[in-house]
């Protein structure tokens, strides 16, 4: 079994080599919201598991797209209606897996072994879906008095291809009104870098199995 220590000369020649592809975090694309990531990655008929599926919105929106495909939902939560309650629980693969603002919940140790689980529950070559939330925006991080850890978009990176993923796609995350968005991205971006602040939301990134 995996050590489900961090060691941190690992983790920095990590994230080293995402800082390789994007040297600061204004080098990363935009992307609306998580729709985004459906329509460039799923596919009809691929088997999906939504790890801290919530209220399992990720199922209403994949639905909305016209992707036909096998969801199905595990949470903690048991007032809420899900297949699966803990990942003992799965005895079966699937070809992706979503986790969208999970890992800020967890300490790093825990975050690296969630992350070790859920491969083991891919496919061969199956995609892990991720988001959290963006540490240059910190009011999305610290308006959760139930966030645990910090990861900005390269520790993120370098801690999902420590646990054996290739790193296929980074993006940010930003929607608003046109009149805002224009502001935002084309008016005032460089005092965002000024203050080295950013107005995207979150960070995705998508990993393949290796």
């Amino acid at each position: 079994m995996q050590s489900l220590e961090v060691a941190w000369s690992d983790l920095f020649a990590a994230r080293s080599k995402i800082r390789e592809r994007y040297r600061s975090i204004y080098e990363i694309p935009l992307l609306k919201n998580r729709r985004g990531l459906f329509r460039l990655f799923l596919r009809n008929g691929m088997k999906v598991l939504d790890c801290g599926a919530g209220f399992r919105g990720a199922k209403i929106e994949i639905e909305r797209l016209g992707i036909r495909l096998l969801y199905k939902s595990m949470d903690i939560d048991k007032r809420l209606p899900h297949d699966f309650y803990t990942l003992a629980d799965i005895q079966e693969k699937f070809d992706a897996v979503l986790l969208f603002e999970v890992l800020e919940h967890l300490s790093l140790t825990e975050a690296k072994g969630l992350l070790l689980a859920l491969r083991e529950l891919l496919a061969d070559e199956g995609l892990l879906l991720a988001s959290v939330p963006n540490t240059y925006n910190p009011s999305r991080y610290m308006a959760d008095a139930t966030h645990r850890t910090f990861f900005a978009y390269d520790e993120l990176c370098g801690l999902i291809s420590l646990c054996g993923f290739e790193i296929l796609y980074v993006a940010r995350s930003f929607n608003d009104a046109a009149h805002r968005y224009i502001v935002k991205v084309y008016i005032l971006g460089f005092l965002f870098r000024l203050l080295s602040l950013d107005y995207a939301k979150s960070i995705f990134v998508v990993g393949k199995k290796t």
